[in-house]
């Protein structure tokens, strides 16, 4: 969990800071799975909330879209989210808010954010070669032992007029 008490800062006058290290082990934030989490978030006393800024490192657990291996995808997420005070109605600008109890839960923008740094095809590589459409070898680690394509026989007359 990525959880920190900032109870005196929800009461401090506008202006207010704090630093936060952020220093974690493996983390599953519900669909994904990140190594770790490390940087430092800066909250400061605003109108309305907490502005969290800063800058946090990750790794993710991630699956190849060529070669569908595990591989683990470093990341950077440069953070600044304004969170609600404890008691203050949602509002779209603030999807995040500090608990009852005064403790700030980093983990749903951290989950949020690590989503928006996935690219779309995730590659365990740039020079990932995939898999064999017709065997399904890896061909990172070996070379595929198929004929080439042969085409399809419907088309053979076709074939047979380019020559």
């Amino acid at each position: 969990m990525v959880r920190f008490d900032v109870s005196a800062l929800t009461k401090a006058r506008l202006g207010t800071s704090l630093i936060l290290d952020v220093n974690t082990g493996p983390q599953s934030l519900s669909d994904l799975e990140a190594d770790f989490f490390r940087g430092t978030v800066r909250m400061i006393r605003v109108q309305g909330g907490l502005l969290a800024q800063g800058t946090v490192e990750s790794r993710l657990g991630l699956e190849c879209v060529r070669c569908l291996e595990p591989f683990s995808l470093p990341i950077t997420l440069e953070l600044e989210e304004t969170f609600r005070l404890p008691g203050t109605k949602p509002r779209q600008d603030a999807p995040y808010a500090v608990g009852e109890d005064g403790w700030l839960d980093l983990a749903p923008m951290l989950r949020e954010q690590c989503w928006l740094a996935i690219p779309m095809k995730p590659l365990c590589r740039p020079n990932c070669k995939g898999l064999c459409p017709r065997c399904g070898a890896n061909l990172n680690l070996e070379p595929c032992t198929c004929k080439e394509l042969e085409g399809d026989p419907r088309l053979a007359l076709l074939k047979e007029l380019l020559r």
